[in-house]
């Protein structure tokens, strides 16, 4: 088999396995792949869908942790290939209990612009606590 680019779709059912065909198919898919890769965007919606996931008693079913994690756990394989370096801040952020994608556009828009000082933004002072707690530039706007 060729190397596959996973979509948020597969890696769901990998962990959900809440459609035993589609599970099936995609267990299958990374088991013959000679290698996966995964694109960033991929993990961000991932960790989004799997915290609104709920039980039979309406809580959520997934913590931040447990997503963290399970993207841990499948990304040590020497065979699948990531971004690293933003993956990494995605996990610190998501670790701390904020979202893997604030940690993800915090850390890509730091990295566009070199030997320039930069500050994450946002209406969204959960994030911007977080991202202040871990020693960045961060604002919120009011």
């Amino acid at each position: 088999m060729t190397a596959a680019i996973l979509d948020t779709s597969v890696l769901i059912r990998l962990v959900l396995d809440d459609d035993s065909h589609q599970s099936a198919v995609a267990f299958e898919l990374v088991e013959s792949a000679t290698s996966i890769i995964v694109p960033t965007p991929v993990f961000c919606e991932f960790a989004w869908v799997l915290q609104t996931v709920k039980n039979k008693a309406g809580t959520k079913k997934f913590t931040k942790k447990m997503i963290a994690q399970s993207i841990r756990e499948f990304i040590e394989f020497d065979y699948v290939a990531i971004a690293d370096d933003e993956v990494e801040a995605g996990l610190k952020m998501l670790e701390a209990g904020g979202d893997f994608a604030d940690g993800v556009i915090e850390y890509t828009g730091r990295t566009l612009v070199r030997n320039t000082t930069t500050t994450f933004f946002s209406f969204d002072k959960g994030a911007v606590n977080k991202l202040a707690k871990n020693g960045l530039s961060a604002l919120l706007l009011q």
